[in-house]
């Protein structure tokens, strides 16, 4: 959040870092020990092939598997490896907010530590931010994920299009290439749950769009369980739409005139017919009816609630427990 420097309990540093590096590469990495060794090596025959100076930035999101061991190790020996260790596990978003803070160059790389996007398509991406764009985004040729992700996507992206129309795409992964002027513009937003793919798409910033191949995970596994995806859209609908509180509107509306219906029928009934109907049933309906609505509408207005006083905490993002430069 502005004006709130995540806390950083102490610096490591390493006198082969590039201080001023043109392209920075984030990764940021979750138990992925299994992975980590190929991912960075990966990375850095990447590195080599580019004609500009490069770092490779890897945030270690509070892994507890011994993925930070490992790539301690890796970036006390590689010359264009950082690495940042944050206190806990907070999440993807805050991970790779971190690394963009921390990281130094000009061009700036997002990829995800799976490999499913792989690293070698990086100058593809580099080769496409011409002048005049700012933002290259990815979509992939054919996902190769499991059913459970690829379900849980598909209704995302049904319910993002519901909440956003065609203002916001999120049918784009987290493979991307961006100026530093666009983090500075992420920064400047307020919002306590930053979704990186929603902020960037909102912020309608010169771009282009790319295909890319997709591979399916070799070792280790997601982290998107369905879970994570249920939490994920309620966090996009709730973080970034007024839609729920909208929806309620209308459905006090529908009850209202509905009642409003049912109070007509009956009193035609009794005055134009001379029929007394017994209320205990359709009272029950009717109380069963708008006690719901009710209900769902102070879990609502609970809900965003909740989120304002979140705001107001500022609490950082995160906490950088070390840095390895």
């Amino acid at each position: 959040m502005e004006g709130i420097e995540p806390t950083l309990l102490s610096v490591v540093p390493n006198k082969n870092a590039d201080k001023n590096p043109e392209v920075s590469i984030v990764v940021p990495v979750y138990n992925e020990e299994s992975l980590v060794e190929e991912l960075c090596s990966r990375l850095n025959s990447v590195a080599d092939t580019l004609n500009r100076s490069c770092e490779i930035l890897i945030v270690d999101d509070g892994s507890n598997d011994g993925s930070f061991e490992k790539l301690k190790r890796i970036s006390e020996t590689g010359k264009k490896f950082r690495l940042v260790r944050l206190t806990r596990n907070f999440g993807q978003q805050s991970a790779m907010l971190a690394g963009f803070r921390i990281s130094r160059g000009d061009i700036v790389v997002q990829l995800d530590s799976d490999l499913q996007n792989p690293p070698e398509e990086i100058p593809k991406l580099l080769s496409a931010m011409t002048n005049d764009i700012d933002l290259v985004t990815t979509v992939h040729k054919k996902r190769q994920d499991g059913l459970i992700r690829i379900m849980g996507s598909k209704f995302l992206l049904g319910f993002g299009q519901i909440l956003f129309g065609d203002a916001v795409k999120l049918n784009l992964s987290s493979f991307r290439v961006m100026r530093r002027s666009v983090i500075e513009k992420i920064e400047a937003c307020k919002d306590r749950s930053r979704y990186m793919a929603v902020l960037m798409s909102w912020m309608g910033l010169p771009s282009v769009e790319i295909e890319v191949e997709h591979h399916a995970r070799k070792r280790g596994e997601t982290k998107y369980s369905l879970l994570t995806l249920m939490k994920l859209s309620w966090d996009l609908v709730t973080g970034y739409s007024s839609f729920p509180l909208r929806l309620v509107t209308y459905m006090g509306l529908f009850g209202a005139f509905i009642g409003f219906l049912m109070m007509a029928f009956l009193l035609y009934q009794r005055f134009a017919n001379g029929i007394l109907i017994e209320g205990f049933v359709v009272l029950s309906a009717v109380f069963a009816f708008f006690s719901g609505v009710q209900l769902l509408s102070i879990g609502f207005l609970g809900e965003y609630l909740g989120r304002v006083h979140s705001q107001t905490q500022e609490r950082p993002d995160y906490i950088v427990e070390k840095v390895i430069e």
